[in-house]
């Protein structure tokens, strides 16, 4: 079998993911900047943006976990555009070459932020999306060149809407969104065991305060078993300016 590719490996979301993942195949590294690798892993360290490198990276690939990426709230249009659609249809591009057969791509909730609103929830992931921030607007795109990349090759893809992921759960705002480090390995798994198609989900953890319906998820084999509410009484204020998702009667 061959490895599995984690792009932005060494980054916050990848260096939790690698272990679960580590379990179940071999796996390929890769990120513009050099980090620990776990024991028998294989690590390019290059930027995916360059001429061939995607190519290279994905070279007798069984599976593709898109993580690089740029994910700041506050950065510009034009900054995510290059770290985020552009990269990711080049990053496709080399894995319909490569006849890469499963391919997972890290979204995100702010995709869906518009409706994180009380009356809207739980939110339904088969929804119109509603960006709320340049980045989500990103990611809406990643999303839609996801379902044509399935469609094109007859490839697996999914993507996952992730929400609070390697942050301390110090903030109330991120109660309703938490994922756990725990269970965004046991998420990625389930994404990349998928059959042909694209499908899109919430990637939460068994939150009390759902806002999120982690239903289709579930349908993949994720079993959530982390719940934020064990650190709801010692989580606080926002400590920097919050995203327009969080603007509402209820934001702490």
């Amino acid at each position: 079998m061959g490895p599995v590719v984690i792009t932005g490996g060494f980054g916050r979301v990848g260096r939790l993911v690698r272990p679960a993942l580590r379990e179940a195949y071999p796996l390929r590294v890769v990120d513009r900047a050099a980090g620990e690798p776990l024991p028998g892993e294989e690590v390019l360290i290059a930027d995916l943006a360059a001429p061939g490198v995607a190519e290279e990276a994905l070279a007798g690939a069984a599976g593709l976990v898109h993580l690089a990426a740029d994910p700041r709230t506050a950065a510009t249009w034009e900054q995510v555009y290059r770290a985020n659609v552009a990269l990711t249809r080049r990053v496709l591009d080399a894995a319909a070459a490569r006849e890469v057969p499963h391919v997972v791509l890290a979204s995100t909730v702010h995709v869906m932020g518009e409706y994180n609103r009380p009356e809207h929830r739980p939110v339904d992931p088969a929804w119109e999306p509603r960006p709320c921030c340049a980045y989500g607007l990103s990611k809406t795109i990643v999303e839609a060149l996801g379902r044509l990349h399935a469609e094109l090759t007859g490839a697996s893809v999914v993507c996952l809407r992730l929400g609070a992921t390697g942050y301390p759960l110090d903030e109330a705002r991120y109660l309703g969104m938490w994922l756990s480090d725990r269970d965004v390995g046991a998420l990625m798994l389930a994404a990349l065991g998928a059959g042909p198609g694209w499908s899109v989900h919430f990637g939460m953890s068994a939150n009390t305060r759902r806002h999120w319906d982690l239903t289709s998820a579930r349908k993949l084999g994720y079993e959530p078993r982390d719940d934020s509410e064990a650190y709801a009484a010692t989580a606080g204020p926002p400590t920097v300016p919050v995203c327009r998702m969080f603007v509402g009667p209820d934001t702490p």
